[in-house]
């Protein structure tokens, strides 16, 4: 299987999950966090038992680092749309300015400052719904990268796995750029 080929397949999978089936991801994640928070406690417990009290501070690391990761799914969902809703709503008053400043074209200015502000305190006050949209809208434009990937990786080989043949094409034996 050609490298394209696996890429565009693997995006598209991929994609479809993220768009159309997030408990699979947040699954995943729920999965490895306790996995990592389990494996740490047993490292906790080995390491009191053999009176090693020094190997503690790492799995209690790998402890936090485990409930990250158990909360992470939601901590995605609600944090994207924070931070572009917060860059937004800066712009927009940054448009703000320009405009009491008089700087460039005041029209455009006061559309993009509306627009900005609109945009930002909407994705502020509906992080979920945002999320939710925002998490919809990467999947679709994941399973499209795949699909282009895999259809680019099709048509450009065409018919002749992309070898082409030179040993039937013979070369003149032109000495005129020879000094």
């Amino acid at each position: 299987m050609k490298t394209g080929t696996a890429k565009g397949i693997i995006l598209v999978i991929s994609g479809i999950i993220v768009a159309f089936f997030p408990s699979i991801i947040s699954s995943l994640f729920y999965l490895i966090g306790t996995a990592i928070i389990i494996f740490c406690v047993i490292n906790i417990i080995k390491s009191l038992v053999t009176a090693n009290p020094v190997a503690v501070v790492p799995n209690v690391i790998g402890i936090i680092i485990g409930g990250a990761v158990t909360s992470l799914p939601h901590f995605v969902q609600t944090i994207i749309p924070l931070t572009i809703g917060l860059i937004l709503a800066f712009n927009g008053l940054d448009y703000i300015g320009k405009v009491v400043a008089n700087v460039g074209s005041r029209v455009l200015n006061i559309i993009l400052a509306v627009t900005a502000l609109g945009l930002g305190c909407t994705l502020l006050f509906h992080l979920v719904t945002a999320g939710n949209a925002t998490r919809i809208i990467a999947g679709i434009v994941m399973i499209g990268a795949g699909g282009y990937d895999f259809l680019s990786v099709k048509s450009s080989y065409g018919g002749n796995g992309g070898i082409i043949d030179v040993d039937n094409y013979t070369v003149k034996d032109d000495n005129r750029f020879i000094r």
